[in-house]
């Protein structure tokens, strides 16, 4: 059970602290090198691993808790460090994958 919650905790933080980098090319206005800049190319890739694992190894009720506290960390972490967030959610996707190797 504890690997269950650290597990959708650490979905949660890995898809909540890269979504605002990753939705920030599809919306207009800003700087093209900022919307092409790396750590939106990784915000990205840590985004669509956290929510293609989100979908194939969780449960039902776990997919809706991780994608609701992804999105309450979306909204209350702002992308002035972007570094910083994108560094602690490549971080939390690559311990999930590493109790995922364990269990």
């Amino acid at each position: 059970m504890l690997q269950l919650v650290l597990t959708c905790l650490l979905l949660s933080v890995a898809s909540g602290l890269s979504m605002r980098r990753f939705l920030l090319p599809y919306f207009p206005g800003g700087d093209l090198a900022e919307k092409s800049a790396p750590v939106t190319i990784v915000a990205s890739a840590v985004f669509l691993g956290a929510i293609a694992f989100t979908v194939s190894d969780q449960d039902l009720w776990a997919k809706t808790v991780i994608l609701m506290l992804g999105l309450s960390l979306a909204a209350m972490f702002d992308d002035a460090r972007p570094r910083l967030t994108i560094a602690l959610s490549a971080i939390s996707l690559a311990a999930y994958l590493g109790l995922r190797s364990i269990g």
